[in-house]
């Protein structure tokens, strides 16, 4: 249920990016997708049974998509999935049996999702944290919230980002009624969507 939100999101904020970028609504609920996704890694991470597998596939959707993703909306960062993949690697750093190559690991994969340009950058994989270790405090939004605020400013996110503290209101309901998402459809729907719209996009310009 939460990735096949976050998917239909997604969908409708690229939707709007690319063929209706003044229509500010689609926009807005696209903002749920990458929380909802951010949870999903948090997730994943705590069901996988075997992490560099996990962590594999990330990293091979972002490749798959990342040209088509360039072109679809003229960016020169690297998509979303690294961003995951990233998030995915400071959990496993996050449980480093000594803390403080743990810490020093984490902030060395900040600088670097900051100085090769991922999307969302450091905010994206801060808040893949946040859901992780914060998964069960009620104040979960607040976090979130104050995490959004800091990604605004710092990334220079439209005022509409701090529309993706829905996600983490929304989590209580919709985690209860979450079910398996079968592998084929989670990491191909990313590429495949994208490569869509590139043709669409195509053929009508």
């Amino acid at each position: 249920m939460i990735k096949l939100i976050a998917m239909a999101a997604m969908l409708i904020d690229h939707i709007g990016a690319v063929f209706f970028p003044n229509v500010l609504f689609l926009r807005i609920i696209g903002r749920i997708s990458f929380p909802l996704f951010a949870w999903g890694i948090a997730m994943g991470y705590m069901r996988t049974t075997n992490f560099n597998r996990y962590a594999a596939r990330l990293l091979v959707t972002g490749l798959v998509t990342q040209l088509p993703y360039a072109w679809l909306f003229g960016v020169d960062y690297w998509n979303v999935c690294f961003t995951l993949a990233s998030g995915l690697l400071a959990i496993r750093l996050y449980h480093a049996k000594n803390r403080l190559a743990g810490v020093l690991g984490i902030i060395a994969v900040l600088a670097l999702v900051h100085i090769l340009n991922f999307e969302y950058g450091i905010y994206g994989v801060l808040t893949i944290l946040v859901f992780y270790i914060f998964q069960n405090d009620r104040n979960l939004p607040v976090y979130q919230l104050v995490l959004t605020l800091g990604g605004i400013m710092v990334y220079r996110l439209h005022i509409i980002q701090l529309f993706s503290v829905a996600s983490s209101l929304l989590l209580p309901v919709i985690k209860k009624a979450d079910f398996k998402l079968n592998r084929l459809v989670q990491y191909g729907f990313y590429p495949l969507h994208i490569i869509l719209l590139l043709i669409i996009k195509t053929f009508i310009s």
